[in-house]
């Protein structure tokens, strides 16, 4: 993992091919964002391994069985890699957040934030959480957790009190791309500058040159066309500031 320490990890394809697929659905990423901009104060949360958090049951826990150098094993706790292990999270957290969800909270699988009308309520929606979470005994990883911020990421986005602002690290990421030389780096533009669509005018008229270049059935080109716009779409990435 990013902070140096590992994660258990079971390969689960045969697994999940037997699985029918849980059609919960997750929130709307922009929707919640939207819903979580232009509040006084933001504080955020991050589950301790949260997947672990949830206990498989009894009857299932054979199915997750591995093999390791000196026996089989099998989880007691939901584990990372399954097929529904999402839907799952996602489910749970909208029942024990039903009362808060929209009102002073929103959710994200193991992403959470309580978002703060006044200072004056600060500790009571704080402790409103606290409670809700403490009766189902749900832990939360301080080192993720960050509280009274008036600017702070979430899902992706950089939020303020008065807005919604692109995350400073994702423009970085394409700013610094070299000119894509094949259909892989392609894809990986279309997908970086999808996650930035609503900060650039007219996002689909600048990422054209690139899509056309995927659909092309001969050998990989990456046209003037295409180099143009992509140091057009630098150029605006490197200006000042994208609010929304």
């Amino acid at each position: 993992k990013n902070n140096g320490k590992w994660r258990m990890c079971t390969d689960f394809t045969d697994l999940n091919k037997a699985c029918s697929k849980d059609s919960y659905p997750l929130p709307n990423i922009d929707c919640l964002v939207d819903g979580a901009s232009g509040y006084e104060l933001l504080s955020f949360m991050d589950a301790y391994s949260g997947y672990n958090q949830i206990r498989m049951h009894l009857a299932d826990r054979d199915k997750t069985t591995f093999i390791a150098d000196q026996a089989n094993y099998c989880y007691k706790v939901m584990p990372f890699g399954l097929k529904n292990a999402g839907a799952t999270y996602q489910r749970l957290m909208d029942k024990v957040l039903t009362s808060q969800l929209g009102r002073n909270v929103e959710a994200y699988v193991d992403d959470m934030m309580v978002k703060l009308v006044s200072v004056t309520r600060y500790f009571t929606d704080l402790q409103e959480l606290f409670n809700t979470i403490g009766r189902y005994q749900f832990k939360l990883n301080p080192a993720k957790c960050s509280f009274g911020d008036q600017v702070g990421k979430f899902l992706g986005f950089l939020l303020t009190h008065c807005n919604i602002e692109a995350n400073l690290d994702k423009c970085s990421v394409i700013i610094n791309m070299r000119s894509p030389t094949t259909v892989k780096e392609v894809q990986q533009l279309a997908g970086r500058m999808a996650s930035l669509s609503r900060f650039l005018s007219k996002a689909a008229d600048k990422s054209l040159p690139f899509f056309q270049c995927l659909r092309k059935n001969d050998r990989f080109s990456w046209t003037n066309d295409c180099e143009k716009a992509f140091q057009e779409l630098n150029k605006s990435l490197a200006s000042p500031r994208h609010q929304f």
